[in-house]
């Protein structure tokens, strides 16, 4: 279902092409990762890593809005041999204003769902909202330089229960619950923008 909501916004997007213009963009940054508390107050800490992003929007009137998707892989501090990747795919929109001759910002929200893979279990998704800044560098009109600050939060409330091995040695095993916790991130990315 996610995938086809997904190929659906794509659709929409694309179908607008002939009446305002569209902006692809392509990022790289690092995530930093707070950190997470079980009900049985036991800390879950993801190493601070990089991150991967692409959107593309439609453009209007000092505003855009559009679908933007980033890939963040990393560990978790405790047990550096576990691998967990996340997945974030949003609708965001975001309104933009001149700051300086070729130098516009802009400021936004976005929703959507963040998809985690454990290498120890399977993937489970999670709604996910943030806000978002940056400002771009107009070397063209239709070409962009960008840098961009990203705050977002994932709400891992559904009573989630992730199991994994602690140790390959014994037999111990560690059990997570979350209730209502709250995973905040923030990205810093630059990157390019071209608008056709």
């Amino acid at each position: 279902m996610l995938k086809q909501l997904i190929a659906s916004a794509i659709l929409l997007s694309v179908s607008q092409l002939s009446y305002a213009g569209v902006i692809i963009s392509t990022q790289a940054g690092k995530t930093f990762s707070q950190t997470l508390t079980t009900k049985e107050t036991k800390k879950i800490e993801i190493a601070n890593d990089s991150h991967i992003a692409f959107s593309i929007e439609r453009a209007m009137p000092n505003a855009r809005y559009g679908l933007y998707y980033a890939k963040f892989e990393s560990t978790l501090e405790q047990q550096l041999n576990t691998q967990l990747s996340m997945q974030y795919y949003a609708f965001q929109s975001a309104v933009e204003y001149p700051l300086y001759q070729d130098l516009n910002g802009y400021f936004g929200a976005h929703l959507g769902i963040n998809t985690v893979k454990p290498s120890w279990t399977e993937s489970d998704n999670y709604f996910a909202v943030g806000l978002y800044a940056g400002i771009e560098y107009q070397f063209t009109h239709a070409a962009r330089f960008q840098l961009e600050t990203r705050w977002i939060n994932t709400l891992v409330n559904d009573n989630s229960k992730i199991s994994c091995d602690a140790s390959k040695n014994n037999d111990d095993q560690c059990l997570w619950h979350f209730d209502g916790d709250v995973l905040t991130q923030f990205q810093a990315s630059a990157g390019f923008s071209y608008r056709f």
